[in-house]
């Protein structure tokens, strides 16, 4: 699923290339890119991030020794890079609302990669260094498009 989801983030950023560059269909690559980035993380962000392979996600073996902490902070780094994508998508397609997804998106990206780094401090685990680093460069890019005026995407 890693190699899907860097495919997807390639093929957004090719799309947002696309678009800058008036490509034809540049809405529908921009468009199916991020929605599919968006459902990987909000449906199966807690196999993702816990490295659970796609063929034994539905396997009860594969969550022995990760524990509930784990599994429910993968669940809401999901749920909040999915919200994340889709403001940035909003954003770049000029769609209302894309502002206040933006905004819920990082405040719950915050309190995602905040409690990763309480838990961090106390168990030393690389998951808990990859959600922050997730977080943290989905926060960074979530904000650029925040303050980015709306005309910068629109047609001339």
């Amino acid at each position: 699923m890693k190699k899907l989801e860097i495919i997807l983030i390639i093929g957004a950023a090719i799309g947002i290339l696309m678009m800058f560059l008036n490509v034809p269909l540049n809405s529908l690559v921009v468009s199916v890119c991020f929605l599919m980035l968006s459902v990987l993380y909000f449906y199966l962000g807690f196999a993702l991030f816990n490295g659970i392979h796609l063929r034994k996600m539905f396997n009860p073996e594969s969550y022995k020794g990760l524990g509930t902490w784990r599994i429910l902070l993968a669940i809401g780094t999901g749920v909040a890079l999915s919200e994340l994508t889709i403001g940035i998508m909003f954003t770049i397609r000029n769609y209302p609302m894309a502002k206040s997804l933006i905004t819920f998106g990082i405040v719950l990206a915050a309190i995602v990669m905040i409690m990763a780094v309480a838990k961090n401090a106390s168990e030393k685990n690389p998951f808990y260094g990859n959600i922050i680093l997730r977080c943290l460069i989905f926060i960074v890019i979530a904000v650029i498009f925040l303050v980015l005026p709306g005309q910068i995407f629109e047609k001339p």
